[in-house]
């Protein structure tokens, strides 16, 4: 799982970096980038969940989130395809995602925080601060997003890369952790 967890944080630095240079690109094809990023978590969660559920305590969020991701990304699909046949649907499309992506940002901000203190009380690694401090600033700017669409609208190319780009880091860090909170 480690060498999975590599690749998808390698593939989501690479597309945070495009993210980052082209963020009106980026917002251009936003339902496609999120049905990519979604999709991929969805099915790497639901993937740990279920080759690790007997050996870690406090696995079930992990399991729920990737579920909740596959579903919204395959919604998020079935949304920017629609939008190629109705264009007329192209505005609601954009205010739906934004708002989808401002609730991602909290939920997966809320996840974060309690991975880290799973972690926190398993381990004696300092990498839980790391889940932690990302975990509240993809809080604060979820709830910021969804006070302020048109904040997010011209930001949200610059708010994915940063996204991608924490959890690319999250997920390369992950090879360097041992696993000593393992269930005994």
């Amino acid at each position: 799982m480690k060498i999975i967890n590599c690749m998808v944080g390698i593939f989501a630095i690479i597309g945070s970096i495009y993210c980052l240079f082209f963020p009106g690109i980026s917002f251009l094809n936003v339902g496609w980038v999120i049905t990519v990023i979604l999709g991929i978590f969805g099915i790497c969660s639901i993937a740990f969940y279920f080759t690790k559920k007997k050996m870690y305590k406090d696995l079930m969020i992990e399991g729920v989130h990737g579920v909740f991701g596959l579903i919204v990304g395959i919604a998020a699909a079935v949304v920017s395809i629609l939008a190629i046949f109705v264009p007329s649907i192209q505005i609601a499309l954009d205010v739906i995602i934004l708002v989808i992506f401002a609730i991602w940002m909290i939920a997966d901000g809320i996840s974060s925080i309690a991975e880290s203190l799973a972690i926190k009380k398993a381990s004696t690694s300092k990498s839980w601060i790391l889940a932690l401090i990302l975990g509240i600033i993809m809080i604060i700017l979820g709830i910021y997003g969804i006070c302020h669409l048109i904040f997010l609208g011209r930001f949200i190319g610059i708010a994915i890369g940063v996204m991608l780009m924490s959890y690319g880091i999250k997920l390369i860090a992950s090879l360097f952790e041992k696993d000593n909170y393992c269930k005994k």
